[in-house]
């Protein structure tokens, strides 16, 4: 594995001569960092109207979304296909998926937005979520119970909003209600509305294979082989579906699950370093510094849980 010579300290890839850059933001709209949150939500409608009912196309790199679709119709795009969505749809977006939205007026509902290294470790603790959170799309929910998601969305609205002392404890329990809801009401097909083109679904698949390999940190041409396609062909796809290049999507599950055993488990630095197949420990902490702009002992001390 090596540092792309194209990555920047944030992340972000300098854009290639001629291309149109993609937005990429860190908050819905907002590109300030935010260390301190690890979920967020907001009414569907509070950021739409002043845009006009309409989302520009463009990603967010270290966060799934979930807009749950109350009222009101509209599209989504997402990775080149568009599909309709109507009362009692759920709409994920996972991170890098470059996806808009054209919402007729009056459409409300709620929108949640979910850190990533959290995220990770959430479907570790409950990998049935999987189901709700992993695969991008529109997603038509049963009517039976589909009363109980609004009233529940609107207390987790109110734990993050309030001052009262628990509020990030009782903002997660409502989040997991609130999933918990989608898995029981998700359609039992499990199929996305859009239909992934050819280089769609060479991503799909690029991910899936850097989800069961990326600890090794394969060689691209490696990575490319398996997959039957040449490096600038997935590179090619990637940049065009995700925004991104391929190194990048390796670099960030590499990072988020750093991120994750520093948070959540009691490893050491150097263990995590070679848990991840980093030759050394420095070379690791270089490499999340790069990503993360701050070093893996600074981010533990800020995120990490007392052991």
């Amino acid at each position: 594995m090596d540092f792309s010579p194209n990555l920047l300290p944030n992340g972000n890839e300098r854009d290639d001569p001629g291309g149109a850059a993609v937005p990429r933001y860190i908050l819905y709209g907002d590109a300030s960092e935010r260390p301190d949150w690890f979920v967020n939500i907001e009414p569907l409608d509070k950021r739409c109207r002043e845009r006009g009912w309409l989302i520009k196309p463009h990603t967010h790199p270290r966060m799934t979304q979930v807009v749950f679709c109350a009222a009101g119709s509209g599209t989504m795009t997402i990775e080149g296909d568009t599909a309709p969505f109507a009362p009692g749809c759920v709409m994920v977006v996972p991170p890098h998926r470059i996806h808009g939205f054209h919402y007729a007026e009056a459409a409300n509902g709620w929108v949640i937005t979910i850190e990533t290294h959290y995220l990770d470790d959430l479907l570790v603790r409950a990998p049935e979520l999987r189901r709700v959170l992993k695969e991008p799309g529109v997603f038509a929910l049963s009517q039976d119970g589909l009363a109980e998601v609004s009233p529940t969305m609107e207390r987790m609205a109110n734990e993050l909003q309030s001052a009262r002392k628990g509020g990030a404890i009782g903002a997660e329990i409502q989040l997991m209600s609130v999933l918990l809801l989608f898995l029981r009401l998700w359609p039992s097909d499990d199929r996305a509305a859009p239909v992934l083109g050819s280089r769609a679904d060479l991503v799909r698949r690029f991910r899936e294979l850097v989800e069961r390999s990326y600890r090794a940190q394969p060689l691209l041409p490696d990575l490319a082989g398996e997959l039957g396609v040449s490096v600038s062909q997935l590179r090619l796809a990637c940049k065009t579906v995700a925004g991104i290049s391929p190194i990048e999507i390796v670099h960030d599950r590499l990072l988020s699950e750093a991120k994750r055993c520093l948070s959540y488990t009691p490893m050491s630095v150097t263990e995590i370093a070679d848990w991840l197949g980093f030759s050394d420990v420095g070379y690791f902490s270089r490499f999340f510094t790069k990503l993360a702009s701050v070093p893996p002992t600074a981010f533990r001390r800020q995120h990490g849980a007392a052991f």
